[in-house]
């Protein structure tokens, strides 16, 4: 199976949170420049990996990237303040 399916070249890392890490999951949000947010949830029992960015992805070659010009409209940040 190839686990090399994501290509972030050219952005730029600019923060990371951890917002869980437990037994069962670990869960992350990254910031990128171009406003680019990505979280990572594992689920450390069976290593099921979900990705969730606040823009749609595209295929490129045979890698996937974050599209800066389509936003996801179904992204929920975890940081967001509820209102």
């Amino acid at each position: 199976m190839e686990l090399n399916l994501i290509d972030l070249g050219g952005f730029v890392k600019q923060g990371q949170k951890v917002l869980a890490d437990t037994d069962e999951k670990y869960i992350s949000r990254t910031e990128f420049d171009h406003k680019l947010i990505l979280v990572v949830n594992v689920q450390k029992q069976n290593q099921q990996v979900k990705i969730q960015s606040n823009f749609e992805w595209e295929k490129v070659g045979d890698k996937w990237r974050p599209n800066v010009d389509k936003p996801n409209e179904n992204f929920v940040d975890p940081l967001a303040k509820k209102s």
